[in-house]
C-alpha cells in the first residue's frame, strides 16, 4: 500500500489542526518545512489538502478513474522525492501541478508509443477502436513480448519503442545486420500470430 492510498477522494482541500485550543491552518510552505524536518503529520496534511485537486486535474486529462488514481499516486511519490529541492520563492501549487503535468505527459507519450507500435507492426482494421479494445491489445502485446526470446525482445523494443534502425541496433549490440533483421522479422511473425489467437 502506498502512502497516499488511504486518502479518500473527497478529502477536504482546507485542513486545520489544533494548537493551544485554537484552530490553526498551516501554509503549504510551513508544511513543506515540516516534511523536510521529518514530520509525517505534515506530509499527511499536505497530501490531504492537495489530493482532490490533483486527482481532479489528472482525471479530466485522462478520463479514466483507475489511471487517474495511479497517476495521482505517482505525482505525490514524485513530490516526496523532489521536495528537498523545493524553495519557498516558488508557488507550491505551480510546482505541484508541474509535477502532475509531467506525469500526465509521460502517460500520454507511453500510450502513444503503444498505439504507434501496434499500428506499425499489426494490421488494425478498426482505426477508431474503443479504449477497452486498445487496452486489451496493449496487454496482449506486452504478454507476447515477454514470451519472445531475449534477443528478439531486445530488438523489438529498441526498434519500435525507441526508434533505432536495424543498422543502429546492430552497432549497439555488436550483432551482424542480417541477424538483427532476421530477429525483427521473426518477432513480428510471432507477435502477429499471438495477437490473432488472442482476438479470434
Amino acid at each position: 500500500m502506498s502512502f497516499v492510498s488511504f486518502i479518500p477522494l473527497g478529502a477536504l482541500v482546507r485542513y486545520t489542526d489544533r494548537k493551544g485550543g485554537e484552530a490553526v491552518e498551516y501554509s503549504d510552505h510551513e508544511l513543506v518545512r515540516g516534511i523536510k524536518g521529518g514530520d509525517k503529520s505534515a506530509l499527511e496534511l499536505l497530501v490531504r489538502r492537495w489530493y482532490p485537486r490533483i486527482y481532479g486535474y489528472v482525471f479530466k486529462l485522462t478520463g479514466h478513474e483507475q489511471d487517474a488514481y495511479d497517476l495521482t499516486q505517482d505525482v505525490f511519490i514524485a513530490m516526496m522525492q523532489s521536495i528537498g529541492s523545493y524553495t519557498p520563492w516558488r508557488k507550491f501549487d505551480s510546482w505541484l501541478f508541474t509535477i502532475a503535468h509531467n506525469k500526465c505527459m509521460d502517460y500520454f507519450r507511453f500510450r502513444q508509443k503503444i498505439v504507434q507500435v501496434e499500428d506499425t507492426m499489426f494490421d488494425r482494421p478498426d482505426p477508431v477502436a474503443s479504449f477497452e479494445d486498445m487496452a486489451a491489445v496493449s496487454m496482449s502485446v506486452k504478454a507476447a513480448l515477454e514470451k519472445l526470446p531475449a534477443a528478439q525482445r531486445e530488438a523489438v523494443i529498441l526498434h519500435y519503442f525507441h526508434q533505432f534502425t536495424a543498422k543502429e541496433i546492430a552497432q549497439m549490440t555488436n550483432t551482424p545486420l542480417p541477424t538483427v533483421k532476421s530477429r525483427l522479422r521473426a518477432a513480428r511473425n510471432t507477435l502477429s500470430d499471438k495477437l490473432r489467437e488472442d482476438f479470434k
